[in-house]
């Protein structure tokens, strides 16, 4: 409430942060100058079959409509074609274009989408899948994975080997071509480098076995995996959108040891350590990160958009891909619209941008508290907000390998996490900070099969006499003067809560919860701290809690189980640091896990290769529940909450999202190369 007052007060000083662009930049049909052409569209498919994918290869779109789909491409490019710079639309695409159905209309081209995000790499995931692509997609009914960058895949007899066709002449956006080498070159030689990653990536293994790529010829690749891989396809196709799964091998090789003798020495010259380090420069896993720099400029990629000028603390700008691989049923090359324009700003000031109109498309890191002062102001900033589902509230990790032994203990005896459950009003929790919308369940993955409504709601009823007998039968029947309970060496109970403003949404939820705690003689000492500080002790296992959990999904948890396993992350541990370090050196060192926690990491590793839906799938689902419901392992505090999403009303061909979070993928399922500006 008090975030908003002071938005509110600022608005009235601040009446417009006038966006800087102008002319075609800001809006308008650009430089399509309002020619409409026609084509199939998903409202007005005139005759043409697309399965559900809004999408078709060239050949099956000429065959439906008995004709031959002739190109057109962005006037933007017109200049450089008529000089000889850049080659004619029908030589740059591949030799069989995705043809995309376009949801409402066929588009224009030009203007400019703007959009906000907190700090260079910091929230910009959003942005980021704006432009983002990858071998398959999900669909707009995120059930269905679709073509994208490859045409299509075939699994083996026993589905250990995925095969992908790649598009014949598909080229980077520097114009070089696109082929099997640089998808063998991203997972054998970047992804399976012992010296790039001394601890393998989880999400590129199957069953603790990395998997590789073999090279069939330019056009075909196959992943091969220790044990049947299917969940591979729904990690690529959802969390896997942030992270392309090739590389450009023919800008990178000189950087890489294997590939040239003089790479380590030459990143010496350049003060660098290693050649590791030298690599690193012009690679990054995450693709937004490469373009966080002006070494942006220099790599080419596959995106719609490409970094158009050096970044800045301030803004981030990118333009349409002369080289991308698709076009609408009008033969039109996407994109349509010519920039993305990405400011980086403060909360406060992104609300105001937004009220102004100056946004175009936001919803990461919008809290559910923003959404009334939105709603008053769709008229004046030309927006429509709306409430997409796919997210969760704030969550609780306590930390079971404490470094004190004696909050160890505690924070490791399931009744101790039952009491902090059950001590909680979620109810209050909703009304007080959620504009009573949060749906108060436990915290577990989004649309299970496997898991059931009484699942949802374990241990979340609001009962502090029930509290207060967990607690008491744990031994934490001493009370102090003060009226807090007393650990067995004598000492004050007492939580130290350290948090990032940026994993508790509204700063007075770590206030409410801590209140409730108290109540049932738990003392609680808060203090803020920075993301990047919240992580370093992360890592270091020096938290007593950890609440960085974004909601996974089933597909999440079929390709990524540590999600819902240990260590509930799949980067840094949640949790259970120790036991990690455990099973990583195979029991040399480290913490060995207790049995419930050892029992869901050998789920996580069989669950990958089973076959989605069969009875062994769901049995071992349903025992992943039970185990983390029984152990508390994470602790849900408002459950399911409306996720705040504006879109301005000026872009064209903004479907209806069915689900809106960073596991899956933002806007990816719901391709915004085909937005234009009306």
């Amino acid at each position: 409430m008090k975030r908003i007052i002071f938005i509110l007060m600022v608005s009235l000083l601040l009446p417009s942060l006038v966006f800087s662009g102008g002319g075609k930049e800001s809006g308008g049909t650009g430089s399509g100058e309002g020619v409409r052409l026609e084509g199939p569209t998903v409202v007005n498919p005139m005759g043409l079959t697309t399965e559900d994918l809004n999408q078709l290869e060239l050949k099956e779109f000429e065959a439906q409509t008995g004709k031959t789909l002739g190109f057109s491409e962005n006037p933007l490019f017109a200049d450089k074609v008529a000089s000889g710079d850049l080659p004619a639309v029908a030589d740059r695409l591949p030799k069989e274009p995705l043809v995309v159905m376009p949801y409402d209309a066929i588009g224009t081209y030009g203007g400019t989408l703007k959009g906000a995000s907190g700090a260079m790499e910091s929230g910009t995931s959003e942005i980021m899948a704006w432009r983002t692509t990858q071998l398959v997609r999900m669909g707009a009914d995120n059930v269905t994975i679709k073509p994208d960058i490859a045409k299509s895949w075939k699994w083996n007899s026993d589905d250990t080997e995925l095969t992908f066709t790649l598009r014949e002449g598909h080229k980077w956006s520097d114009g070089t071509p696109f082929t099997a080498d640089d998808v063998v070159f991203y997972v054998n030689d970047i992804i399976g480098n012992a010296e790039l990653y001394p601890v393998p990536w989880s999400a590129w293994q199957i069953t603790g076995v990395t998997i590789k790529a073999k090279k069939i010829d330019d056009t075909h690749v196959t992943f091969i995996f220790a044990k049947p891989g299917t969940a591979f396809l729904y990690w690529l196709a959802t969390a896997g959108s942030y992270f392309p799964a090739f590389a450009p091998a023919e800008m990178l090789k000189p950087y890489h040891a294997e590939y040239n003798s003089e790479a380590g020495a030459n990143a010496k010259a350049a003060g660098l350590e290693d050649w590791v380090d030298g690599f690193k420069v012009y690679w990054h896993k995450w693709a937004d990160a490469t373009t966080a720099t002006a070494v942006g400029l220099e790599v080419p990629t596959l995106e719609s958009h490409i970094l158009l000028e050096a970044p800045d603390s301030q803004k981030r700008t990118f333009i349409a891909n002369p080289y991308y691989f698709k076009v609408d049923t009008a033969g039109q090359q996407l994109p349509y619209i010519d920039k993305h324009y990405e400011r980086f700003l403060d909360p406060e000031l992104i609300t105001l941008e937004v009220m102004n109109g100056n946004i175009d498309q936001k919803s990461q890191n919008i809290p559910l508290g923003n959404f009334p002062i939105f709603k008053e102001n769709e008229t004046k900033g030309n927006f429509a907000v709306k409430l997409n589902s796919g997210m969760i509230g704030p969550v609780i990790i306590f930390n079971y390998t404490h470094k004190d032994p004696v909050m160890a203990k505690i924070y490791s005896d399931p009744r101790f996490r039952q009491a902090m459950s059950v001590a909680i009003n979620r109810p209050e929790v909703s009304d007080n900070l959620y504009l009573g919308l949060a749906g108060g369940e436990q915290a577990m993955p989004e649309n299970l099969s496997y898991a059931t409504a009484a699942d949802t709601r374990y241990m979340t009823q609001y009962d502090t006499k029930y509290a207060n007998m967990l607690l008491d039968d744990m031994g934490l029947n001493k009370r102090g003067s003060d009226g807090y309970r007393l650990r067995s060496d004598g000492k004050k109970l007492s939580i130290f809560w350290e948090f990032s403003a940026q994993f508790t949404g509204d700063p007075e939820f770590v206030v409410l919860i801590s209140d409730y705690w108290q109540a049932v003689g738990v003392d609680v000492v808060i203090k803020e701290i920075s993301t990047s500080l919240f992580r370093e002790k992360e890592e270091g296992n020096n938290l007593d809690i950890a609440m960085e959990w974004d909601l996974p999904f089933e597909w999440n948890v079929i390709s990524e189980p540590r999600l819902y396993t240990p260590p509930w992350s799949n980067s840094t541990p949640k949790t259970g640091a120790p036991w990690v370090e455990y099973w990583n050196t195979s029991g040399k060192s480290g913490v060995k896990p207790p049995a419930w926690a050892q029992r869901l990491y050998d789920i996580a590793g069989e669950i990958q290769s089973v076959a989605p839906q069969s009875a062994r799938y769901m049995a071992l689902g349903k025992e992943m529940v039970k185990l983390n419901l029984e152990n508390m392992t994470i602790i849900g505090t408002a459950g399911k909450i409306p996720q705040v999403n504006v879109v301005s009303n000026r872009i064209g061909n903004v479907t209806e999202w069915g689900i809106n979070a960073y596991r899956a993928g933002f806007t990816f399922s719901y391709d915004p190369s085909q937005w234009y500006v009306k």
